[in-house]
């Protein structure tokens, strides 16, 4: 049950310092983002649960939705997310 911990608290610090890096702005995706266990692969994912200040900006939407997508797929793992930000 850590490591689900772990990993949540990874993919929400690694999402809000790209935002942060790349919109220049400050947000907390605490609620905004969901993580559950895919029936098939008994994986976690990400999934998004964004609320209406997101949606309206599609730029930050759809660049959360790629990085998010590559999360899921494994093409960012969270070695990555951690060698991302303890380089910050």
């Amino acid at each position: 049950m850590s490591n689900l911990f772990d990993f949540k608290k990874v993919v929400i610090r690694y999402l809000e310092f790209l935002i942060a890096e790349d919109f220049n702005i400050s947000y907390d995706l605490f609620n905004e983002i969901i993580f559950t266990e895919n029936i098939v692969s008994k994986e976690i994912i990400v999934v998004q649960n964004f609320s209406e200040q997101i949606v309206k900006d599609v730029a930050l939407k759809n660049y959360l939705d790629i990085v998010i997508s590559n999360i899921n797929f494994k093409i960012i793992t969270r070695e990555d997310m951690y060698r991302t930000l303890s380089e910050q």
